[in-house]
């Protein structure tokens, strides 16, 4: 079956929501009703979520209002919400819209990690040469619990590691490329390797991340997480719970000492890949007011999340750019940071190629990585203006637009894949 592939890195929040719908002259009518207050208020009442209740938000869509015992009471009411009326009319969730005692310790914490983005100084030197190099690379075209599969994920995810083990290009060695597919890309195998890579990569290593999968609905604070083999459906607001989620990825860069990070997420979310799960989407078996091909994908203030809250972060469209690593000197710093790169931007979804055999952006990356030396802004300059076109040529009659997207912490993270810097 092809079909978008469900982003990012992808994975959305409030501040989306807030800025999307209501862009000037184009805010669409709300589909909500009355009645669909009294059968969200009256679910949550049978649910037990006795204290909850929703009103409209000035836009017509669903907000979550009154008291919850905790934070999975509240993901219960807002799923209970998108089944009702669909993930797009939905409001995402603040303190303020809501009275839970775990939010102020929950949004307290949130920023504690924001000084892990600011390059660590060794005696005054900023970080040497890179001595080892780690990646976990992840593909997931079957799913346990009736999300439908992907044609082209875990063939991405073969083609990834091919590059970074390739004695030719990549020069990983093999026993440093943590490598999971489809029943072996469980949330405990994901999370395992995870942790492995805080363990061992000390502040002078390179570490790659590379996850291509769905992608959740978004919860309750507009965040899409990337599923997994096992990512569970029922009760609904389990798939959040189960799935690479923002605290899984906070926690791993915020813990992780390498100074060079190098994350790729080729996901996006569709109500196209929940169709066939039981109670999953609204009456109807899609979004109030939308289609199957509802998308959601990357932005700043996701990414930034991800990032450890940091405030100072680069997005790739404001970053100049700066001079190749080939032209610099034996004695030079190479470059180094974190950046984030994610298949689609906002509201946009992540494609698979007929033509290509493989996911679009995955594909044009990795031409990008061959063409020039490993650079990984090289290759994204490279691809995101093939991934743009490649994606109206094959889907343009669904309206598809693609525009990969990346963050960073630094201007110059022109950081290879390659030992050598030869081209």
């Amino acid at each position: 079956m092809n079909q978008p592939r469900m982003t990012f890195f992808g994975w959305m929040v409030a501040f989306l929501w807030a800025i999307a719908l209501p862009a000037a002259g184009q805010v669409e009518p709300s589909p909500v009703t009355s009645q669909h207050l009294q059968i969200i208020n009256s679910a949550f009442a049978r649910n037990g979520v006795p204290n909850g209740r929703v009103e409209f938000d000035a836009y017509g869509r669903i907000e979550l209002k009154g008291d919850y015992a905790d934070e999975p009471e509240v993901d219960r009411a807002f799923s209970l919400a998108q089944v009702v009326v669909g993930a797009k009319w939905v409001s995402p969730v603040t303190p303020e819209n809501i009275r839970v005692k775990t939010w102020e310790k929950r949004f307290g914490n949130l920023f504690l990690r924001a000084n892990v983005l600011k390059p660590t100084v060794r005696d005054g030197a900023m970080p040497g040469p890179i001595r080892n190099r780690y990646a976990l690379v992840v593909g997931v075209s079957r799913f346990k619990f009736g999300i439908d599969g992907l044609e082209f994920a875990a063939r991405d995810a073969f083609s990834f590691r091919q590059f970074l083990t390739d004695p030719r290009r990549g020069q990983f060695r093999p026993e440093n490329v943590m490598f999971f597919t489809d029943e072996n890309a469980t949330r405990a195998n994901v999370a395992m390797a995870l942790d492995k890579l805080r363990q061992i990569a000390g502040e002078d290593d390179l570490v790659t991340v590379f996850i291509s999968s769905h992608g959740t609905q978004p919860d309750k604070n507009g965040l899409v997480h990337v599923v997994l083999h096992d990512t569970e459906t029922s009760p609904r607001e389990r798939v959040w719970h189960t799935s690479v989620n923002e605290e899984m990825l906070k926690e791993f860069v915020g813990g992780l000492r390498a100074q060079r990070l190098v994350m790729v997420l080729d996901a996006c979310y569709s109500n196209a890949a929940y169709r066939a799960v039981p109670g999953f989407l609204p009456p109807g078996g899609k979004s109030l007011g939308a289609d199957d091909n509802e998308g959601y994908g990357v932005n700043k203030e996701y990414s930034r999340r991800v990032l450890a809250g940091a405030k100072d972060l680069v997005f790739e469209n404001d970053t100049p750019r700066s001079t190749p690593a080939k032209s610099m000197g034996p004695s030079a710093i190479e470059p180094f940071g974190k950046v984030l790169i994610g298949a689609s931007s906002s509201n946009e979804q992540s494609w698979e190629s007929n033509e290509l055999s493989s996911g679009i952006f995955t594909y044009y990356f990795i031409d990008g990585l061959n063409r020039y030396g490993g650079s990984v802004q090289q290759a994204f300059d490279y691809a995101k203006p093939r991934v743009a076109n490649q994606a109206k040529k094959e889907w343009g009659h669904k309206n598809a637009s693609q525009h990969p997207q990346a963050l960073t912490t630094v201007q110059n993270w022109d950081m290879r894949l390659t030992q050598s810097a030869t081209r």
